[in-house]
């Protein structure tokens, strides 16, 4: 009997030349069964002001397990990727893999989460690069889905702080996060978190295809697979060096909005034809 192919499958067959070189690569890195369960990914665009002062933070043991760590470079043209592979040391490993053009963090996420599906990874986290988002927070980020009590888990700046000063942006959390609460009947709070977590199992099943501003498209996703979503309080800081990649702050909110209608619907759409073919299969049983 043919198995159906999960999401994930099927998008391998639609990446581009690019993409499927770096995941076959990222993927020939983790190869050995016996890599940790865990796998932190740092998506990086131009952070050579920051990606030290991220990695020096990162935490050596989650749970008791020293987690996989990989940079993904996304066609930076700065020192970034030659600071990154000087940063492995004898009690910790910094992997790094370099695209040769510039895709967005929705792509270069795309190229970890496959790596992470196809070597057996339980758990991925991802943390940004400037330094916005306290490294210090991933082990009580991937706790609750290690635990088994969250399939995605994320810092939350509204049920924290930020220090950011921009009250447009604050202004924007709000609104997204009142707006993905209610398509997805669940309590959001920060739809944009750099730092989260979230269980491989449910990350098979999620469709992810947006090269940009993909946070939300993961997000709404998972809730409309019905994983469970468990937020914890942290600290947004000012960028640690270097400038801001998305852009003026209506520019950014645009295309943000844009992510989250095509998602929605597309998801929703999903959800609905899912819902009908289980019911006509009861139907047949009764």
């Amino acid at each position: 009997m043919k198995v159906a192919l999960n999401l994930f499958e099927r998008l391998q067959s639609e990446l581009d030349p690019i993409e499927k070189g770096m995941q076959s690569y990222c993927s020939n890195l983790y190869s050995n069964e016996k890599h940790s369960p865990y796998l932190i990914i740092i998506p990086a665009y131009n952070e050579a002001e920051s990606i030290e002062y991220v990695a020096q933070q990162l935490p050596e043991f989650v749970m008791g397990e020293r987690p996989e760590i990989i940079v993904i470079d996304d066609g930076s043209t700065d020192r970034t990727p030659d600071i990154t592979r000087t940063l492995t040391t004898t009690s910790r490993k910094i992997n790094c893999v370099s695209s040769p053009v510039n895709r967005g963090q929705g792509a270069s996420l795309r190229t970890g989460y496959l790596a992470a599906i196809a070597n057996n990874f339980s758990v991925v986290a991802i943390i940004d690069a400037d330094g916005q988002w306290s490294p210090h927070d991933l082990e009580a980020v991937m706790k609750p889905v290690i635990n088994g009590n969250a399939d995605l888990c994320q810092g939350s700046r509204r049920l924290g702080e930020t220090h950011v000063g921009d009250r447009f942006r604050d202004l924007g959390v709000t609104f997204f996060a009142r707006l993905i609460s209610i398509v997805t009947r669940s309590n959001v709070t920060d739809t944009s978190s750099g730092v989260r977590a979230i269980s491989v199992g449910l990350l098979k099943n999620i469709r992810l295809t947006q090269p940009q501003y993909q946070s939300s498209e993961l997000l709404i996703g998972a809730l409309l697979q019905g994983g469970r979503l468990v937020e914890i309080p942290v600290v947004m800081e000012s960028r640690y060096g270097g400038l801001s990649k998305k852009g003026r702050n209506l520019k950014y909110a645009i295309a943000y909005s844009k992510v989250v209608a095509y998602t929605t619907i597309r998801e929703s759409s999903i959800h609905l034809l899912r819902l009908d073919k289980s019911k006509g299969a009861n139907d047949h049983t009764t």
